[in-house]
């Protein structure tokens, strides 16, 4: 033990002799079979009621006798990483919004070749000001020397380029702001957000039908682990097929 280890064992301990600190406790703490339990009930729980909001009061799913601990388990990581590709679906289709919303003052250009141009020397800046302050600008040097371009405008901000060589930074005004364009022109964008929007309905169609299949499955096994009384989710219910409608609508026509 260093002298410094030493000094600070001698002085935590009379300052427990003297009362100012509790003395450390000897039991240990561990993740009990109880704690266990719990975040397994807990999780089926969770998964229960994912299942049941994607099904319709009308459906009466089968309940099943509750599966094997290992076919519970299949269920429920399958179940949770359906849910994480929807979720993470869903994020990109956000942050592609969000680039769309960036890109759409600029209109549809090919960002390529504004890459390519820049390294061979001709560097194009993307900038956005606010409109009544770039009025004033207009006639100044720097407008006109650098090849500054507006691209859009509105009443609050004006988007507009500046062209020079990579050696020579646009002395633009101090109230512009450079814009960082996105890699993909905003047809790309928009083509990739409709992408994602049909991958979306085909995985919550897979969701909805996995719930159908697998919901009286976790239900029972969820009531099993359960003690006596104690109240579960309501029963959501059997998505009625189409011919199953048929099969009733004649039955009713015909009786």
């Amino acid at each position: 033990m260093t002298e410094l280890n030493e000094l600070i064992e001698r002085l935590y301990s009379e300052t427990i002799e003297r009362g100012e600190l509790p003395k450390p406790s000897t039991e240990t703490t561990s993740f009990s079979e109880n704690d266990e339990e719990e975040a397994d009930t807990q999780r089926m729980l969770h998964v229960l009621n994912e299942m049941g909001a994607l099904l319709d009061e009308d459906d009466q799913p089968k309940i099943e006798e509750s599966p094997s601990e290992e076919a519970l388990l299949r269920i429920l990581n399958h179940w949770e990483s359906m849910i994480h590709s929807v979720q993470g679906i869903k994020e990109h289709m956000q942050s592609l919004e969000q680039d769309i919303v960036k890109m759409q003052p600029w209109g549809d250009f090919d960002v390529m070749k504004v890459e390519q141009l820049a390294h061979h020397g001709c560097q194009i800046r993307f900038w956005k000001m606010d409109s009544t302050r770039l009025s004033a600008q207009l006639t100044d040097p720097w407008f006109i020397d650098y090849n500054a371009l507006i691209v859009a405008q509105d009443s609050e901000t004006s988007y507009f380029v500046t062209v020079s060589d990579n050696s020579n930074r646009p002395p633009v005004p101090a109230e512009a702001e450079e814009v960082n364009i996105c890699p993909c022109p905003v047809s790309t964008l928009i083509m990739l957000q409709t992408r994602d929007k049909d991958s979306l309905k085909r995985m919550e169609t897979l969701l909805g039908d996995y719930a159908l299949v697998h919901y009286g499955e976790v239900y029972s096994a969820l009531r099993k682990k359960l003690p006596k009384g104690t109240e579960l989710p309501h029963l959501a219910v059997h998505r009625e097929t189409l011919s199953d409608k048929l099969r009733r609508f004649f039955k009713k026509t015909k009786g």
